[in-house]
């Protein structure tokens, strides 16, 4: 259930809306540049974090009935469905099950990040320019980088990482395993802001996650 995104605006004959970021990642289509079979450092990233199940999963389309029904059975004070068999909640050993992502620790911390430490994690970790970091910083208000500007971003890093294949000095070599770290970066934050961490404004995902991939070492 986290991997489906919905956000329900009853209005006044009640429709609801399903908002679906999944298939924007789905292997068979995928609106992100996808690297070639000469970037298999970047594949074997993606394995290695274990969250590759979640690029094979998806739907084609959401069921109106289906979504209300739900909505109309959620009760917020006990975090349950309350259907006709009896009661229901989803937990994390369902996710795991049914995604098949690993879940072994908590993700995300408490405390919220100041603004000179989000401007400094999109330096270090996602390569931005001072003067962009702080602009989508102020921009955003809040810890959080939307999911264009971070696409605009990966596409860049990889396009990049295409160019340094075959580093030719030292300084190369150095610049390519930094821009390779935050291309990884950003597609990952890309996977988690589409698919289960969404901001709640739809458009965006907050950095938090990316100070969880340093402290995971990418899970």
């Amino acid at each position: 259930m986290l991997f489906f995104v919905f956000i329900f605006q009853f209005r006044n004959n009640h429709r609801v809306k399903g908002v679906s970021y999944e298939k924007k990642l789905s292997l068979n289509n995928l609106t992100l540049t996808q690297p070639g079979i000469q970037n298999q450092w970047f594949w074997d990233e993606v394995n290695a974090s274990g969250l590759t199940p979640i690029l094979n999963s998806g739907y084609d389309s959401i069921s109106h009935g289906f979504v209300c029904t739900l909505s109309k059975r959620w009760h917020e004070e006990t975090s349950n469905f309350h259907l006709h068999v009896g009661e229901m909640t989803i937990t994390l050993d369902d996710v795991a099950c049914l995604l098949g992502i690993p879940i072994t620790r908590r993700l995300l911390h408490d405390r919220e990040l100041t603004r000179e430490e989000r401007i400094q994690m999109m330096q270090d970790d996602l390569l931005f320019i001072a003067e962009a970091a702080a602009k989508e910083v102020g921009r955003q208000g809040v810890a959080h980088v939307s999911f264009g500007k971070l696409k605009r971003r990966y596409e860049e890093l990889l396009h990049r990482c295409n160019q340094l294949i075959e580093p030719d000095t030292e300084e190369e070599h150095e610049e390519q395993a930094q821009v390779r770290l935050a291309c990884i970066n950003t597609f990952f934050l890309l996977l988690l802001g589409w698919t289960i961490f969404v901001g709640k404004n739809s458009r965006s995902i907050n950095l938090l996650c990316l100070r969880s991939l340093q402290d995971n070492n990418h899970f």
